[in-house]
């Protein structure tokens, strides 16, 4: 599991060579029966409602595969993901054991990528306003490495002013001095992600902190919701002047409507079947959005199923006694849900596998603390 977690994130900066993330999944495919075959856990003592849900979109995926097997590509891409749910639920208390690994990985990712930088600006590393994704295909998955980075450093980190350093300095110029202007606004909310888990583990201040990441999510939504309303009033001017910013800026977004909009003109479901169930990992023109590519996809009632998850984790995130977790399933939620309002993050195996990977192990730890109190 350690060589598999240290691996994994230099898999994502080696974007180019694809045929590591077959391998990646070829991997959960061994390790996975592998630890059931090792822990041999009872299935309907353990069994779990977010497993279910889980399992259903797998089915849910499967079906809008069979619809269109060409994309076979973008099937493996997001089952691999929902694979990475059960190993998290399998592995849990072995990746408790690797933390350590997380950060070191995430040390080396930064600084390679950070000295690309200076290597490539020299004395202009202030003036930097597309890095040209350093040693990432483009800025957006560049900062999102940066900001999964700055999570796993400041979690599982050792305390030193190296660490300090790292999170104060270079995370944030490496994503404020780039092209990448969600990834800002997520950074800022992931430190303040950080800072309730502070408060509810130093300060024991929990109710304090929940109404914190209430109040966070809640602008979150905030926000998306204005991106997308635009699509709603095709009217763009009137938002985009209230936010026309390097964080959200107005050229790029106009870019993601015209597309949007090429995609609905193009193709869109209208049966009830296909507004339900979705059409298929086909939408025609490039989708980038994971919003519009789940409904696509999987239609509304695989988004059902997915806010069902989504709510289903934080229940038992808050009932959970593994706190850290917890913390860090709210804040990989929010860097990969926040990255798919101009991303298609469910496709994106870099995007994806930790989310769900600590998802799953945040089911676990819900697990782990009823049979504690059991006993």
């Amino acid at each position: 599991m350690s060589f598999f977690l240290f691996l994994k994130q230099f898999v994502d900066l080696l974007y180019m060579q694809k045929w590591l993330d077959v391998v990646m999944v070829l991997l959960v495919l061994v390790m996975i029966p592998y630890q059931y075959r090792l822990v041999r856990p009872d299935l309907k003592a353990v069994l779990s409602t977010a497993d279910i849900i889980v399992a259903a979109l797998a089915v849910l995926t499967c079906i809008s595969y069979v619809k269109d097997v060409s994309q076979w590509l973008l099937f493996i891409k997001v089952m691999s993901g929902l694979l990475m749910y059960f190993m998290g639920r399998l592995y849990y208390e072995r990746v408790l054991e690797c933390a350590g690994v997380l950060s070191t990985a995430a040390y080396c990712i930064i600084y390679l990528n950070f000295f690309h930088r200076v290597y490539s600006f020299g004395g202009s590393l202030l003036g930097v306003t597309n890095a040209f994704g350093d040693f990432y295909s483009n800025d957006t998955e560049m900062a999102y490495a940066m900001v999964l980075g700055f999570i796993f450093i400041g979690m599982f980190a050792r305390k030193s002013l190296f660490k300090i350093f790292t999170m104060v300095l270079v995370c944030p110029y490496m994503v404020f001095f780039s092209d990448a202007g969600i990834q800002m606004i997520l950074l800022v909310a992931i430190v303040g992600v950080m800072f309730m888990y502070v408060l509810e583990v130093a300060l024991n201040r929990k109710k304090l902190a929940m109404a914190g990441l209430v109040v966070i999510f809640a602008c979150l939504l905030a926000v998306v919701a204005i991106v997308y309303l635009p699509l709603i009033t095709s009217d763009s001017k009137s938002i985009w002047q209230l936010f026309n910013s390097r964080m959200l800026n107005v050229a790029h977004m106009e870019t993601r409507y015209n597309e949007w909009r090429e995609v609905f003109s193009v193709r869109r479901p209208e049966s009830v079947g296909q507004i339900l169930l979705g059409l298929d990992f086909a939408s025609g023109p490039k989708l980038t959005s994971l919003y519009l590519k789940i409904y696509y996809t999987l239609g509304i009632v695989g988004f059902t199923l997915i806010l069902m998850l989504i709510v289903r984790t934080f229940i038992a995130a808050y009932k959970g006694e593994d706190r850290k977790s917890f913390y860090v399933t709210i804040m990989t939620a929010i860097l990969t849900l926040g990255s798919g309002v101009a991303v298609n993050s469910m496709e994106i195996l870099q995007m994806s596998w930790f989310m769900m990977l600590f998802t799953g192990m945040v089911i676990s730890a819900e697990h782990n603390a009823k049979s504690v109190l059991k006993m």
